[in-house]
């Protein structure tokens, strides 16, 4: 069980009480380091710190001499930067501090020793290099008193609400203690193994109001219920029995998808993303098959997952007992990153076709869904940061098709810069007309952890993707999530629903992806007739004016989409402007009436 806390120390008076420091100093030609260990208890929060100083003097430097403080254990550089002397001093001198080398330890009811190891250090400058051995040093602090907060996660297959006979329990999984006096941060994170129950220490006689949950992402797998509606809030200790008991549904639906570049360039390899996934807590296992176009060569060597079975275009992988509580950070899903490499015959506006499918379980709710095809043109260069909308819209303005319920979002990125990427965070706010807890991640290109942020934010994390830049990999550069979304019931037929999201890479400002623009359908009884072809409106959308051609002599009016006119104007030529600043965002309708070209047709307002 590994234990993360920020804790109370027992007695009432907060104070940081420094216990012990350790300092010894190396020199080898100009460089003289001295390196002083502090460590430190802090009272309120029951823990121990050590901050490592290093005061540097250089008996003869010159302007923009630098120093590289270099951890030779892990090969990385200290404090991410060199440091410069910009105004030429000699001797130069310059104290810096790694607050974070030490770590933090927390102190046993017991008291105890604490033991720190300084890493091996290496020292350079232009002219000399030092290096230094590791040392250990420790520490007496004083005790701290604990209560306990204990219990179960596991899945309640009979509803009962107990863990009996026949219920799952969960494997790898992370409480966490958080103390709401202070905020949000966790003060005990707990993860269970094998099936066991938990426990967290807690400190007692300081820890007067605390919550015990399940991490956010979980309820992108299991829905609330009767038996567990949230965090449970407490004011004393010990407690006992504080149980998840999550429900899961029986179902099992195996579905096939492939997430993809929007589009293929010219000579450009690619990598394709085909999955499986099984929404549901019963495991199946079978054969995903990727049936390529004939004009891409795969090639094994550099792809994730490589297929265990290729006859000719034909790639064939196995997978075993999917579920939906399988572990790892996305849960549910296999998944292949396949390497392809465009034929030079290509040209632009050719097209590239993919089929993926698997087999059906007996038990599958959803057959139609175990087969996916999908078709990619092949392009100049395009923007890889972008967000797309299902199903497709029927005209130039995006309206849905009538009785679309279920939007699937697609949000593709790639790293650009010069170097990897660490980690890449997706934050997309959900429009109003969206049913944020309908929302269900369909597919990712690398493991992800996702999170709610808002009731309607939600941010999706790729730690550790180690994204690599399109200079030095541009196949493997990419990347995408897909997830689906419910619309709100009763949401007025010619409402705008618009979605953009947010790409961070590391700690780089936000690259905003296009905004998708849609609208709800309209029927023909409200349109009446259709939109003649010799007249225009634009721009379409619109904001402050609509522009009018081709219409003749005759009147405009515009309408609301319930059929109400809202305001007519009289035109006596071929070209008109129409002001509709003073009308909120959303569709209209544009009547003409009495010209040479009567007609109904929509305009958008944002």
């Amino acid at each position: 069980m590994k234990q993360i806390i920020y804790l109370a120390f027992c007695l009432s008076t907060f104070f940081t009480f420094r216990a012990a420091a350790y300092s010894v100093t190396w020199s080898q030609g100009h460089i003289h380091v001295t390196v002083t260990d502090s460590m430190y208890q802090d009272s309120a929060y029951c823990i121990v710190t050590s901050a490592i100083s290093y005061a540097v003097n250089i008996d003869s430097s010159y302007v923009n001499d630098s120093v590289q403080f270099v951890d030779t254990a892990y090969n990385r550089l200290l404090f991410g930067h060199a440091f410069v002397n910009t105004s030429g001093a000699s001797p130069w001198i310059f104290t810096v501090r790694n607050t974070t080398s030490g770590g933090e330890y927390l102190i046993p009811a017991t008291g105890g020793y604490y033991h720190e190891t300084d890493p091996f250090l290496k020292v350079t400058t232009p002219l000399d290099t030092l290096r230094y051995v590791a040392y250990e040093d420790s520490f007496w602090f004083v005790p701290c008193l604990w209560g306990t907060v204990s219990g179960r996660v596991y899945i309640d297959n009979n509803s009962n609400c107990v863990f009996d006979a026949g219920d799952l329990a969960v494997n790898s999984t992370m409480v966490s203690v958080i103390d709401t006096l202070f905020g949000s941060v966790p003060i005990m994170t707990c993860n269970m193994h094998f099936g066991s129950p938990y426990t967290a220490f807690v400190q007692v006689s300081w820890m007067t109001n605390y919550s015990v949950s399940l991490p956010s992402w979980f309820s992108f797998i299991f829905p609330m219920s009767s038996c567990y509606s949230g965090p449970y809030t407490f004011t004393t200790l010990p407690q006992t029995g504080v149980d998840f008991p999550l429900q899961c549904t029986s179902n099992i639906d195996v579905q096939c998808y492939a997430l993809s570049p929007d589009h293929v360039r010219l000579r450009t390899p690619f990598l394709l993303h085909p999955y499986v996934t099984n929404i549901g807590c019963d495991t199946v296992s079978g054969k995903m098959t990727l049936v390529k176009d004939s004009r891409v060569t795969y090639n094994s060597s550099l792809s994730t997952f490589p297929a265990d079975t290729v006859r000719g275009d034909t790639l064939i992988w196995n997978y075993f007992h999917l579920s939906n509580v399988s572990s790892g950070a996305y849960w549910n899903s296999f998944f292949s990153n396949v390497y392809l490499t465009p034929d030079t015959t290509l040209v632009s506006g050719d097209t590239l076709c993919f089929t993926i499918y698997t087999n059906i379980p007996s038990a599958d709710i959803n057959p139609s869904n175990n087969r996916y095809s999908i078709c990619l043109p092949v392009r100049y260069s395009y923007d890889p940061n972008s967000k797309s909308v299902t199903p497709t819209a029927v005209d130039s303005i995006g309206t849905f098709p009538a009785g679309t319920h279920t939007l699937t979002y697609t949000i593709n990125f790639q790293n650009t810069g010069t170097d990897y990427a660490y980690n890449v965070k997706i934050i997309d706010t959900l429009n109003s007309h969206l049913d944020a807890h309908s929302l269900k991640i369909l597919g990712t290109s690398a493991p992800m952890l996702p999170k709610w942020l808002a009731p309607n934010v939600v941010e999706f994390d790729f730690n550790n993707i180690m994204l690599p830049d399109s200079g030095t990999n541009e196949p493997g550069s990419h990347g995408q999530v897909r997830f689906s979304v419910e619309m709100n019931s009763g949401v007025p037929a010619g409402t705008p629903v618009t979605n953009t999201g947010y790409i961070y890479f590391d700690t780089n400002p936000a690259i905003s992806t296009n905004t998708t623009h849609n609208i709800t359908s309209i029927s023909a009884e409200v349109l009446g007739v259709s939109s003649s072809a010799n007249i225009k409106i634009y721009p379409n959308p619109a904001s402050d004016q609509l522009i009018v051609e081709n219409a003749g002599v005759s009147d405009l009016t515009v309408l609301n989409m319930n059929g109400t006119a809202l305001f007519t104007q009289h035109i006596a030529n071929d070209k008109a402007t129409l002001d509709i600043s003073r009308f909120p965002p959303g569709l209209y309708i544009l009547k003409s009436t009495g010209g040479k070209n009567p007609s109904v047709t929509k305009f958008t307002k944002f």
